[in-house]
């Protein structure tokens, strides 16, 4: 199947574009951040970063709500269904993308949104275990075709960024190999660790120690850039597979009656504070790559994840249970 361009959706960062000397729309109360994830990961992390520049900007807090259950659509659900008036943002990843396709009953639809901003992308890495028989990326991907069924890959549970690069590359090259879904990404990195399971998709941020300390190897990036904290690592597109792309993100989202002075408005605010040192200092530190797109970069940037991994799921027959 072909690829979309996505990397293009992102180019040009708009966070290097000052925002106009006026705006018309402001708050009249706290901007309520809905947080489909419990407190304490890493997007969490970052909002609440955010946040201060945020109400520097707006004269009104920013207020991080986590609203966590059934893989983030329990807060997508709750965000959907909140006043379309500036005063509710959805703190979207690639779950919010995912689930209307997967779940039986999700509960929304990505058109219920309007994306206001793509704040960072969540790379991902192939990792192997010790003495798995593939010393680069070229030879992982001979060995996985030669050997269909043979090999295992662990993933943070069912639906997640982990398994849907892994079901992209089976998608696009016939490959057959068994998911072993755990229930987070440290517990998957272990067993890799320990040689229970071949090789995974994992978080850059999770597994970078572990590749610096020598107890996994990185054989690829999932993201079309090769990723400075690991410059000397390939990217599964420049290796194997030419726009293969596959990563979680961190984006604002507003109920999609939302005025456009309001999403203006919070664009530029957003932008505003991913700029400040001590937030780029969090996004480096989570293995993040700093994006703050435009709101045409967003929209556009939804719209081709939601088609091309419609398609996936579609053709791999996925579907996950809450």
């Amino acid at each position: 199947m072909p690829l979309a361009p996505r990397r293009a959706l992102l180019a040009a960062p708009a966070l290097l574009v000052a925002a106009p000397a006026r705006a018309e729309w402001a708050p009249s109360q706290p901007v309520r951040l809905i947080n489909p994830f419990a407190p304490g990961g890493s997007p969490d992390i970052l909002a609440r970063a955010m946040a201060p520049h945020v109400q520097a900007q707006l004269g009104q807090p920013m207020v991080v709500e986590n609203r966590p259950g059934a893989g983030g659509m329990v807060g997508a659900r709750f965000a959907a269904q909140q006043p379309a008036d500036g005063h509710a943002v959805f703190l979207a990843a690639i779950s919010a993308v995912l689930a209307p396709f997967m779940a039986r009953e999700p509960g929304y639809r990505i058109e219920d949104f309007r994306p206001v901003s793509i704040l960072t992308v969540t790379p991902l890495v192939l990792v192997a275990r010790e003495g798995f028989p593939a010393a680069t990326v070229q030879e992982w991907d001979r060995a996985v075709r030669a050997a269909p069924g043979r090999f295992t890959y662990g993933t943070a549970g069912i639906g997640t960024p982990h398994q849907m690069a892994a079901e992209l590359y089976a998608n696009l090259t016939g490959a057959q190999m068994t998911h072993v879904p755990y229930r987070g990404t440290a517990p998957a990195l272990t067993d890799i660790r320990a040689g229970t399971v071949d090789f995974m998709f994992a978080d850059l941020a999770a597994a970078l120690g572990q590749i610096r300390q020598g107890g996994l190897r990185a054989l690829a990036v999932t993201t079309a850039r090769r990723v400075p904290a690991i410059a000397e690592v390939p990217t599964m597109a420049e290796a194997i597979l030419p726009g293969f792309e596959a990563y979680s993100f961190v984006s604002w989202w507003v109920p999609a009656r939302t005025p456009d002075a309001a999403v203006r408005r919070l664009n530029h605010v957003a932008l505003h504070a991913l700029a400040q040192p001590d937030v780029q200092a969090r996004i480096q530190e989570f293995g993040f790559l700093a994006e703050g797109t435009s709101v045409e970069r967003a929209e556009a940037f939804v719209r081709a994840e939601s088609e091309k991994w419609a398609g996936v799921i579609r053709a791999r027959n996925l579907r996950f249970e809450e």
